[in-house]
């Protein structure tokens, strides 16, 4: 028997709604992923043994934005500029990353989700862009959540290059984090005129697909055929074979 279409795991995160804690995700990833072809499972937060499971009914896996990602995760201590943290879903993705990456399966990390799968494998994170580097450009735009707001510069030699079919694409920009020191197992493929990475893809040529952007496709996705074809690529490359 086979699957016309691929089950997307997108993780989420805990938010209060009413006084009541909620299970919570953008719908824009969820409609992102249908427009692509896929089929979006929402992952709630769990302990390992249930992650394991939850990967395992998935032919791939998003890793969702949301809060900053606690330095505990990587061996820091908290800086100023550090703001909300969600320790049990840092434990929940480390854990969906490490079964993700042991069974093989193909990862599409985006804003938050960069910096996880960063530190999940070995990196650590900017706690503050604006108290972290020099003459920095601003990361966190007041224009609407779809509409692009700065340059990011791709290397050539890259998927993310064959993909958007440009060394140099506009992006929508929400976060005050970015990657560090970059694990080992990953490679920085573009960047923001400021130095920032905007991009991640794993070193491995091989499946599974690796991948991870700093701004957010999903709000772009249903408006801009560049920002679709990410999710289109990962989504086949999610497609299991019987």
């Amino acid at each position: 028997m086979s699957k016309n279409k691929p089950v997307i795991g997108i993780s989420s995160s805990v938010v209060d709604h009413n006084g009541i804690p909620s299970v919570h995700l953008h719908e824009k990833y969820i409609l992102s992923v249908q427009e692509a072809g896929g089929i979006p499972f929402v992952i709630p937060l769990g302990p390992k043994e249930m992650t394991e499971i939850w990967v395992s009914m998935c032919d791939g896996l998003i890793l969702s934005g949301g809060e900053d990602v606690d330095p505990f995760s990587y061996g820091s201590n908290p800086e100023p500029g550090l703001r909300k943290t969600k320790r049990q879903r840092d434990t929940t993705e480390n854990h969906l990353i490490e079964a993700a990456y042991k069974e093989e399966k193909p990862i599409f990390a985006i804003c938050r989700g960069i910096a996880m799968l960063n530190t999940a494998l070995g990196g650590t994170v900017i706690q503050d862009i604006e108290t972290a580097i020099e003459e920095p450009i601003k990361h966190y735009q007041k224009a609407a959540r779809p509409t692009p707001t700065h340059d990011v510069t791709v290397s050539e030699n890259s998927m993310l290059y064959d993909l958007v079919g440009s060394s140099n694409i506009q992006v929508n920009s929400m976060h005050h984090q970015a990657i560090g020191k970059i694990a080992p197992a990953l490679q920085a493929v573009a960047h923001a005129p400021d130095g920032v990475v905007e991009a991640v893809e794993g070193k491995e040529s091989q499946k599974p697909m690796i991948i991870g952007v700093q701004w957010h496709p999903e709000e772009m996705a249903l408006e801009n055929e560049t920002m679709l074809r990410i999710f289109e690529r990962f989504v086949r490359e999610c497609k299991s074979e019987f």
